[in-house]
């Protein structure tokens, strides 16, 4: 019963998909954090079910691009975009770690993370519509739950900044022994997949995370000391990007030889 509360409580925590109202069960908190991936499923069935609708339909790569790079946002609500946002305008501001936690806070959106979202969002939209047109974004869903598994194991593997918050709520009591195993289990899945419908170029794309992570924890553990829910997100949007330029890299790099 547990596993079925905390499924609800993921859901209605990080996804706008319509769920019954959550009760903040302690139990069910545990191990929510390991879930995190199967949003990411329900994303990239999103995205899967879109590129089906316009090869049917024979749309043009412009609109498959636009629509893939929106829908993320439309199933989540923005919320890992939020948190980007958020983190875009602490780490441009270059103040101390106390005023940066304090910028994280702040619900208005400044000047640098407008900028720093836009130009994420066009770069998304260039390697999505760069895949399409190549004919290799079979498969391109399952970035979505595996860029969670990335995330939520940053999550649970770092110290939390703040001892409030939404991050917190979820990595202070959890449950690392059930969390650890069934993250693995998803991780496993999300990254044999991706390997499998991506080959060979989605290798490349799981190498350039690997950078991604070391660099990721370096600076939240500098500019934060530690993680939070708005550095959390930064981290998913910057993965799902790395993501997509390694298979484009991959694509570009083997078919020059």
């Amino acid at each position: 019963m547990r596993w079925i509360k905390a499924v609800v409580l993921v859901f209605s925590t990080y996804s706008r998909i319509p769920m019954p109202t959550p009760k903040w069960d302690g139990e069910a908190m545990k191990i929510a954090i390991a879930l995190l991936p199967l949003v990411g499923a329900v994303v990239g069935g999103a995205v899967w079910c879109w590129q089906i609708i316009c090869g049917i339909l024979g749309l043009s790569p412009v609109l498959f691009a636009a629509v893939a790079a929106a829908l993320p946002l439309v199933v989540t609500g923005g919320i890992h975009a939020d948190g980007y946002c958020d983190a875009a305008d602490a780490l441009a501001s270059r103040q101390p770690k106390e005023r940066s936690l304090e910028i994280l806070k702040d619900p208005r959106i400044g000047a640098f993370a407008l900028i720093r979202f836009s130009v994420y969002m066009l770069i998304c939209f260039g390697l999505f519509y760069e895949l399409y047109i190549q004919k290799i974004c079979f498969g391109i869903g399952l970035m979505f739950p595996l860029s969670r598994c990335f995330a939520a194991w940053s999550a649970i593997a770092m110290q939390s900044a703040k001892k409030e918050g939404m991050l917190a709520d979820f990595t202070t009591t959890a449950d690392l022994l059930a969390v650890s195993v069934c993250l693995a289990l998803l991780t496993l899945i999300s990254a044999g997949a991706w390997i499998w419908l991506t080959f060979p170029y989605g290798i490349a794309g799981i190498a350039l995370c690997l950078p991604v992570a070391v660099w990721y924890r370096v600076m939240a553990m500098k500019r934060f000391g530690g993680a939070t829910g708005d550095t959390t997100g930064y981290f998913l949007q910057i993965i799902e990007l790395a993501l997509l330029a390694g298979v484009v890299a991959g694509k570009i790099f083997l078919t020059s030889k």
